[in-house]
């Protein structure tokens, strides 16, 4: 059976079946059986709390991947969470619920969006290498913009997933930073940035889409952000 059937086969028990949530505890062992949480929309962030109390963004699953919730994920005296952003959609669904074909190939998929995530950690430890801040931040939405923007008017629009302690999170500032160079990025019409959208000017956003995929050729890196 090709791939893609197989997901879509699961995707479809998981929504019909599993129910709504807006995060999971994922080393806490007594708290909740194990399962499968699907991003049905938006972006869902993994974050982990240290022994001081810090809480720090690790890792993030897109729009239509999964991750497995299971016993023994997180062996750490932190605690770490899997949550969903702003205006996403998470549905879980317990393992033992999926039929024993379901979980044939549930590796499968699963070791598919690790190694997806895995690259863009990798490589946008790369891009972010010798950027400044503010490049960090116009690359970063711009990364999500390829993903999740379209077209409205003259520029690209994406729902903005993100708050600035989110921003400060994954690239390892403090929010006032993360303020300041969204303030810049605004005043100089390079993005624009609320509540609730993103939005990157077109002809901006298509330059540096012609610069980005000319690097991929070239390097032949296969996953943005």
């Amino acid at each position: 059976m090709p791939e893609q059937f197989k997901f879509q086969l699961l995707v479809r028990t998981i929504v019909e079946i599993g129910h709504q949530i807006k995060s999971i505890h994922l080393n806490q062992q007594n708290e909740i059986k194990e399962g499968i949480v699907f991003v049905e929309s938006g972006i869902a962030k993994i974050y982990g709390i240290n022994e001081k109390g810090i809480k720090i963004n690790t890792d993030l699953i897109f729009e239509g991947e999964i991750f497995r919730v299971q016993n023994g994920n997180y062996l750490s005296r932190d605690n770490f969470y899997l949550e969903g952003l702003k205006y996403s959609r998470l549905i879980y669904i317990e393992t033992e619920q999926l039929s024993s074909y379901e979980m044939e190939f549930l590796p499968e998929i699963l070791m598919k969006c690790f190694n997806e995530r895995l690259k863009r950690i990798h490589q946008q430890k790369v891009r972010n290498y010798d950027l400044d801040l503010q490049e960090r931040i116009f690359y970063l939405l711009f990364d999500f913009c390829l993903i999740f923007g379209k077209q409205s008017g003259s520029h690209i629009t994406m729902p903005n997933y993100f708050t600035h302690d989110d921003l400060s999170n994954m690239l390892r500032t403090c929010r006032q930073n993360i303020t300041s160079c969204l303030n810049v990025l605004k005043r100089d019409g390079i993005i624009k940035y609320d509540r609730k959208e993103i939005k990157i000017e077109r002809s901006i956003f298509e330059e540096k889409k012609v610069k980005y995929l000319s690097q991929i050729k070239k390097n032949k890196v296969l996953v943005p952000c």
